[in-house]
């Protein structure tokens, strides 16, 4: 499993597909208080992007920066920082 949790923190590592997002929403939606570290995240699928973006929890590693175009990865941090 790629998306593990652990206490306060949802772990993404190695390649995030399409078929953990399930998993990330499940653990977003019924703990609203969890952070997610994207530090050990070789690739993460889209779906995934997209909870994140819908959930917006803090996030506790940046991406590296493979995972997706700077200018993308940056556009998505800002969104999932800004106040709502």
């Amino acid at each position: 499993m790629t998306v593990t949790l652990k206490q306060k923190t949802v772990r993404l590592s190695g390649s995030c597909g399409v078929e953990e997002a399930d998993t990330l929403v499940e653990y977003l939606t019924s703990r609203p208080d969890l952070e997610v570290d994207l530090r050990a995240a070789t690739s993460i699928h889209t779906a995934l992007w997209q909870a994140l973006m819908m959930f917006r929890p803090p996030i506790t590693g940046p991406a590296p920066p493979p995972l997706l175009p700077d200018a993308v990865i940056s556009a998505v941090t800002r969104f999932l920082t800004r106040p709502l």
